[in-house]
């Protein structure tokens, strides 16, 4: 299994146009059950809700996990079940505490060969693999029909001013917090969970600072192009600015070339998608 020692981050932020900075990252390790995490949230309203989050989500997961392992093997719940709850208990924090603004959220949890790329709203996740690139993530975007008829299904609307927008406010569909905008907004996470394979060399999360301006393929090459991680990142943040994003951008490159090198599999695998939204928007 690798090592996490043998995972390099590379991290870079900046305020772009915008008059404040609402974004916040964090990177967790539990080298004794080799884990590791790595997250962007990109607030809107205000930077509380991403602050929050960032400071709570995983915490929240690892130690709700560490008590799995406490119950006999068949009563404990799966990874992906109790990252669902972490997302949802924060989000039910946020609600309570009476804070303002929303935040997006995306994380790869890596255990092992094992990984969950986890996401609510529109922040990507994009990993290499020998033949390009693979997006982890989905945008959850207000005019995706499966979102527009959850939101309609619960009295809400979408309208396009620019852009579609969730009671002609918010343009994206899930996020943490927004507690104004609820039942539309929902802080439901759709997870990707799979096997981290030898072709896997880079992992890119930005929040869409990056991906309004710039494509997944663009990425992935400014990133090979690099000489180490932090360059990377450094470099996707100038490049995103430079052509033409208006946003806060914030970007983290994972280096995961020594951290694969050994494992058997050589390809991706993808085991499942979990998306509870979906099966309940009836």
């Amino acid at each position: 299994m690798g090592e996490l020692s043998k995972i390099h981050a590379g991290i870079s932020e900046d305020i772009g146009y915008r008059n404040a900075m609402e974004d916040e990252n964090a990177i967790y390790q539990n080298p004794e059950r080799g884990f590791f995490s790595a997250e962007v949230y990109d607030g809107h309203g205000g930077r509380k809700a991403a602050q929050v989050a960032a400071e709570m989500v995983t915490p929240h997961f690892l130690h709700s996990w560490a008590r799995e392992f406490e119950k006999p093997l068949k009563e404990r719940k799966s990874e992906y079940e109790l990252l669902r709850e972490a997302y949802l208990a924060v989000d039910n924090h946020i609600f309570e505490s009476n804070i303002d603004g929303g935040t997006t959220a995306a994380g790869i949890y890596l255990i092992d060969d094992h990984f969950f790329a986890v996401n609510c709203g529109d922040t990507r996740i994009v990993i290499g693999i020998q033949d390009g690139v693979s997006i982890l993530t989905l945008d959850h975007k207000p005019n995706l029909p499966e979102e527009l008829q959850r939101i309609e299904n619960k009295g809400g609307f979408v309208i396009s001013l620019g852009v579609a927008r969730v009671q002609g406010i918010l343009a994206m569909s899930r996020a943490i917090g927004d507690r104004s905008l609820k039942p539309y907004i929902i802080a439901e996470p759709r997870i990707t969970e799979g096997y981290l394979g030898r072709e896997n060399d880079f992992v890119v999360i930005a929040c869409d600072g990056v991906w309004d301006v710039l494509s997944p393929d663009i990425v992935i090459a400014i990133v090979r192009a690099a000489i180490d991680a932090q360059a990377a990142a450094e470099n996707i943040k100038t490049t995103a600015i430079d052509s033409g994003s208006t946003d806060n951008v914030t970007v983290i490159v994972l280096d995961l070339k020594e951290y694969t090198a050994n494992f058997k599999r050589e390809k991706m695998e993808i085991a499942r998608v979990v998306d509870r939204a979906l099966a309940d928007r009836q």
